[in-house]
C-alpha cells in the first residue's frame, strides 16, 4: 500500500450521506417499476465528489435485469460501460431490453438515463446452472481471514499516529476517517508508514457491505446484489 494520495486529490466538498441502512436496502433491492421493463432508482449514496456512486448503478442494473427473467437462471456474464457522470439530485431510469429469452440462456441489456440521455449500459446474460468439466475459476489465494485483517478506521489511524506525517495528509486523514462509507474494505497485506515496502502490481482485498441488505434476491437463487466477507473464490 502506497502512502495516501494528496487529499486535494482525493477529496471534495459534498454533503454527508444518509442512514447506510436506508441507503442499501431501499436503493439498491428495491427499484420503483414504472412499466414493464422500466424502473426507477430515487436514493443515493454520494460520496464526497457529489457525484453518483458507480458500484451502486451497476447493482440497480443488475437489480432491474434480473426482474426480467426466470428465477432458474443466474447471471453468469455482465459488461458495463460508464458513459456520462451521474447526477445525484435527479431519479436514474433503467430500460431494460430483451434480447434474448432461450430455454437455458437469458441475455438483457439495460440502459440508465438521466436528462433523457445514457449515463451507463450494461448487457447481462443469464444462464440456468449446468454440469460442465471445465472450470474457468482461480482458486482461492491463501490469504488470512478478514477478521485477522486490519480494517479501514485502525488502517487510518496508523498513519495518523506518525508523528512525520505531513499536516495536508493528516487533515485529509481525518476527513476520510470522519466519513460514513457503505462498503467495509480491508487491505489483506498493507504497508505500515514506518515500514514501505515494494510490492507486487496487485492487491487483495476483503469487501463486504455494511449493515443489512436484504434477502430478496437470495430467495429466488440469484445473487445479492451487495457484498459479503466471499470465502469460496474470486
Amino acid at each position: 500500500m502506497s502512502p495516501p494520495q494528496d487529499p486535494e486529490d482525493e477529496q471534495g466538498g459534498g454533503d454527508p450521506p444518509g442512514d447506510l441502512r436506508s441507503v442499501l436496502v431501499t436503493s439498491v433491492l428495491n427499484l420503483e417499476p414504472l412499466d414493464e421493463d422500466l424502473f426507477r432508482g430515487t436514493h443515493y449514496w454520494v460520496p464526497s465528489t457529489e457525484r453518483l456512486f458507480g458500484g451502486q448503478i451497476v447493482g440497480q442494473a443488475l437489480v432491474a435485469a434480473a426482474k426480467s427473467v426466470s428465477e432458474d437462471v443466474h447471471v453468469h456474464s455482465l459488461h458495463c460501460y460508464f458513459v456520462r457522470t451521474g447526477d445525484p439530485k435527479v431519479p436514474v431510469l433503467y430500460q431494460v431490453e430483451r434480447t434474448r429469452t432461450g430455454a437455458s440462456f437469458s441475455v438483457r441489456f439495460v440502459k440508465a438515463v438521466q436528462h433523457g440521455r445514457p449515463i451507463f449500459i450494461c448487457q447481462a446474460s443469464f444462464q440456468k446452472a449446468q454440469p460442465s468439466p471445465v472450470q474457468h475459476q482461480f482458486s482461492m489465494p491463501a490469504v488470512p481471514p478478514p477478521e485477522e485483517v486490519v480494517g479501514r478506521e485502525d488502517f487510518i489511524d496508523q498513519f495518523l499516529r506518525d508523528p512525520e506525517l505531513q499536516e495536508r495528509y493528516r487533515v485529509g486523514l481525518n476527513r476520510i476517517a470522519a466519513q460514513e462509507v457503505p462498503i467495509e474494505i480491508k487491505v489483506v497485506n498493507p504497508s505500515t508508514p514506518s515500514q514501505l515496502k515494494k510490492m507486487e502490481p496487485k492487491q487483495m482485498f476483503w469487501v463486504r457491505a455494511r449493515g443489512y441488505i436484504g434477502g430478496e434476491w437470495g430467495s429466488d437463487g440469484n445473487p445479492h446484489v451487495g457484498l459479503s466477507w466471499g470465502r469460496q473464490g474470486t
